[in-house]
């Protein structure tokens, strides 16, 4: 049972590497340097990397080697499409389905956001952000919503990478209102109202990272 333990927590040490960008975009990855970073021994390294590869995590380029993947503005703009549909789904699911204590858990979950954004790490800040969100899509009660939502949120903690060091404080109090606005939707069981600032959030994302204008018709 050992082995397999020792590549799961090689999976996870190597993935947060990647996602927060201790590991750059384009960055090449070299099995042996890796294992004596993480210290393990290479054979659950080299599983981890084979699995994160299959997951478009790692690109492997023919005579080349191994490298980190980069993630393109229309790749990220694919991303936020699909992730639109999906949260949408979820918080339509999730409001049919939640109980008052499953809200309390979403109003503690926010109420650490909004005191991060203000005065701690950007970082931790995306991280809660991330909480939030992915406990909407648990809320849904659907296993493979759930998954494809938890999927797309590792290539987004990518995307966030791309955002600026720091958010203005306008920008900061625009992201609070529109995570109040889906908090309220939920309370209510406001479906119509929960959808459009879902969406709202999610153009707002698309606009921190420059992607808005790739968006008009």
């Amino acid at each position: 049972m050992e082995h397999p333990i020792l590549r799961d927590k090689a999976y996870g040490t190597i993935k947060q590497k990647l996602l927060y960008r201790e590991i750059q975009p384009g960055e090449r990855i070299r099995e042996d340097l890796l294992a004596e970073e993480v210290s393990m021994s290479r054979t659950p390294v080299r599983e981890a990397i084979s699995q994160l590869t299959t997951e478009g995590f790692i690109v492997s380029l023919p005579r080349k080697g191994l490298f980190s993947a980069s993630i393109t503005q229309e790749e990220m703009l694919d991303f936020l499409k699909i992730r639109e549909v999906l949260e949408v789904l979820a918080i339509q699911e999730c409001i049919q389905r939640v109980t008052d204590e499953e809200i309390g858990r979403l109003e503690e979950l926010l109420a650490d956001y909004e005191r991060v954004l203000t005065s701690g790490s950007r970082r931790e800040a995306s991280d809660l952000d991330g909480q939030f969100h992915m406990a909407i899509a648990e809320l849904s009660k659907s296993k493979k919503l759930i998954r494809f939502i938890s999927e797309i949120s590792d290539f987004m903690c990518l995307a966030r990478a791309k955002e600026r060091p720091d958010l203005t404080p306008e920008e900061k109090e625009m992201s609070i209102r529109q995570h109040r606005s889906i908090l309220e939707a939920i309370q209510r069981r406001d479906i119509p109202r929960a959808v459009e600032a879902m969406r709202a959030n999610i153009l707002g994302m698309k606009r921190k990272l420059g992607l808005e204008e790739a968006t008009m018709e």
